[in-house]
Formats: structure tokens, sequence, C-alpha cells
């Protein structure tokens, strides 16, 4: 299973509370000065912080070390020799992976163009 997964926001870091606290408190005053109160959605800036550390991910660097693996479907293995069983794999296969094998074996068969 791909372990390439973002935080969740119960392990977010006191130092991302305290940025968005800083950004809420600098448009405060802001609107203070002007006479204004203006509402600042608290939650919407932080769904932003999280979904910049989830969009602002390298695939490359952070999942780097699953595609380099050998991969867990041998080259010689066969469409019966996989899915014609209801025995478990020894190993998860990763999804990508069998989704490859499935399409070479459709291809060859012609049953995928």
């Amino acid at each position: 299973m791909d372990t390439c997964r973002a935080p969740s926001s119960r392990s977010l870091s006191s130092s991302t509370l305290r940025s968005s606290d800083q950004v809420i408190d600098s448009r405060d005053n802001i609107s203070a000065l002007n006479g204004q109160t203006e509402f600042v959605n608290q939650g919407l800036i932080l769904w932003n912080q999280i979904r910049q550390q989830w969009v602002g991910r390298s695939k490359t660097t952070e999942c780097r070390s699953s595609d380099l693996r050998e991969p867990r479907i041998s080259w010689t293995a066969t469409y019966d020799s996989l899915l014609g069983t209801n025995k478990p794999f020894k190993k998860p296969i990763p999804l990508f992976e069998m989704v490859d094998f499935l399409l070479d074996i459709w291809e060859e068969e012609g049953l995928y163009d």
C-alpha cells in the first residue's frame, strides 16, 4: 500500500497553528486600523494550509522508494497463475502494478486497444 500521506489535522504542528494565528492577527490589526471589523474565516485559512501541505508535496521526493523497488509481480506470471485462484497474495501488490499487468494481458489478447 502506498505510504505517501499528508499528516492528519490532528497531527498538525503547533507552528502551523501559530502561523494561522499570525495571519488572523495581522488581518485583525488592518481591520482595526480602518475602524472596521471584518469576518475572518479561520477554518478556511487552516484548510488552505493543510491543502498546501498535500498539494505542495513532490511525489518524486516523497515516494521515491516505492517507485524504485522491484516489481512484486513476476515477469513470467500469467493471468491464470495470478488470478485463477482464490488464494490471497503473499504480499500486497500495488494498484499501479496490477493495472499495468492487466493492461499488458488485455492488449496481448486484443481486449484493450
